[in-house]
């Protein structure tokens, strides 16, 4: 894979796939909303031409990039991927039209390989809603709209001759996450000497650090097999307590933990959920940090990140 579109390139996912896979000598163009958006951080990457376009208008792509022999789309962008926003349904629909516009764009510019970011939302959803009896969290509406996008996007590459490869990303967690996720949740918590009050934490729960995810990203999308979905993972699952344990243990370890104080609404998945075996045997993909190394940074990042709000 020597030259690719990333859209959604200065985010935190994106932001780190440039850093990774410019460093196997893949050029870039990087799909940026507006000439407003900080692109500090990959601007000055080797092999990375930057190109604005907003998602509302991705069908001009075409025009605005005349390259025709770029191999592959990574499509990273999605508006409203946190916070309460995950509950709009106008913003989760209009992600899913602007993806099938961009699968369009590129199969007009003879770009064959399209790689979609999905969640691991979308197997709670699959999982779930179909129970009989169920009640959703209004941020589902984010897990269904990912998991619309998923099949419509296959259908229409498969319409286009396009191959289309799908990544279902774990959690994500690292240096330069600002999200409310539930490593940074739980570590702020801790860090703040609030009480660490948790929900009975038995759930199956897989953690990925930020350098890992996007090494298994560029693994699916250079070596993964046509009209195949991959889950991104650890290789490595755990009840999520392990994992709270173990931040507790970095943190402070006489913090004192109080499991089953808060209430679980949702279903636990199960182990083979993420299992990534799939990945590793395609690709060779192999992940490079454990979780004990990943929370040690991220924790230490953390605590300058407190340290300058103060």
């Amino acid at each position: 894979m020597k030259k690719v579109i990333v859209t959604g390139a200065n985010g935190f996912v994106g932001t780190a796939l440039l850093n990774e896979i410019t460093k196997e000598g893949v050029e870039v163009i990087a799909v940026i909303r507006n000439g407003e958006e900080n692109v500090a951080q990959i601007e000055n990457l080797p092999g990375v031409r930057l190109v604005y376009c907003e998602l509302s208008e991705i069908t001009r792509l075409p025009q605005i990039v005349e390259d025709r022999d770029i191999e592959a789309c990574i499509h990273l962008a999605w508006e409203g991927s946190s916070g309460d926003v995950r509950a709009d349904y106008k913003v989760q629909l209009r992600n899913v039209r602007y993806s099938l516009d961009l699968i369009n764009a590129i199969a007009g510019m003879k770009v064959k390989r399209f790689t979609g970011a999905g969640t691991l939302a979308e197997k709670d959803v699959l999982n779930y809603h179909p129970t009989a009896g169920a009640v959703p969290n209004a941020v589902s509406i984010y897990g269904i709209a990912k998991m619309t996008m998923h099949f419509m996007t296959k259908a229409e590459c498969t319409r286009l001759g396009v191959e289309h490869i799908w990544c279902y990303l774990s959690n994500t967690y690292g240096i330069g996450n600002r999200t409310e996720n539930f490593v940074n949740f739980a570590s702020r918590l801790m860090l703040t000497g609030k009480r660490a009050a948790f929900t009975s934490c038995e759930q199956m729960y897989d953690l990925v650090y930020i350098t890992d995810t996007v090494r298994a990203i560029y693994c699916a999308a250079s070596r993964g097999k046509k009209n195949t979905a991959y889950y991104l993972g650890s290789t490595k699952p755990e009840r999520l307590k392990e994992f709270v344990k173990i931040i507790r243990d970095t943190v402070d370890p006489d913090i004192k933990l109080y499991f089953g104080e808060l209430p679980f609404n949702g279903i636990s998945l199960k182990e083979e959920d993420f299992d990534c075996g799939k990945l590793v045997e395609d690709t060779g993909y192999k992940p490079q940090v454990s979780f004990e190394d990943g929370i040690c940074m991220t924790v230490e990042w953390l605590k300058q990140e407190l340290s300058d709000q103060a």
